[in-house]
């Protein structure tokens, strides 16, 4: 029992190392990928016979960061998000943030979200008006940064 307690001991050090390389190993080689867009998309509601009616529309400002490693997948996603009625009408305007992770080699998923109300319509670059569906803004490099930088300052 002790000299398996004592070869267990020496060994501790080659655990510790090849846990650490296997972590290590994992992180490496990783590929960041950052989409920033500016889009609209319909709103809808189910009604009483369950049916989803369109009752709106949502212009969104939004940068997306994906990083995925060899073992992990790790994601940041922050939007303006101002709603409207079929009519144009403002509803409300969101600041959404959240993040997420996931490790497949310690299973372990961890994320969360953070939300505040604006006061007032938010998102930048976007027409008025709108049609049924997703229709994304063709952006330059210019105006990427426009969204960006006006993202990220609802941050503070």
């Amino acid at each position: 029992m002790k000299r398996s307690l004592f070869r267990l001991a020496a060994m501790m050090p080659f655990i510790v190392l090849g846990f650490a390389f296997i972590l290590l190993s994992g992180c490496s080689a990783s590929e960041k990928v950052e989409h920033i867009e500016a889009f609209t998309t319909v709103t809808d509601e189910e009604n009483e016979e369950g049916i989803f009616v369109i009752t709106g529309y949502m212009k969104v400002n939004a940068i997306s960061n994906i990083v995925q490693g060899k073992g992990y997948i790790k994601s940041d996603v922050k939007t303006i998000e101002d709603s409207y009625d079929l009519e144009g009408n403002f509803i409300k305007s969101e600041f959404k943030y959240s993040s997420g992770s996931k490790s497949s080699v310690t299973m372990h998923d961890d994320g969360g979200s953070r939300k505040k109300d604006l006061k007032s319509p938010s998102t930048i670059l976007i027409p008025d008006g709108h049609d049924e569906g997703v229709h994304s803004i063709s952006l330059s490099e210019e105006e990427k940064k426009q969204v960006k930088a006006h993202v990220l300052s609802y941050l503070k």
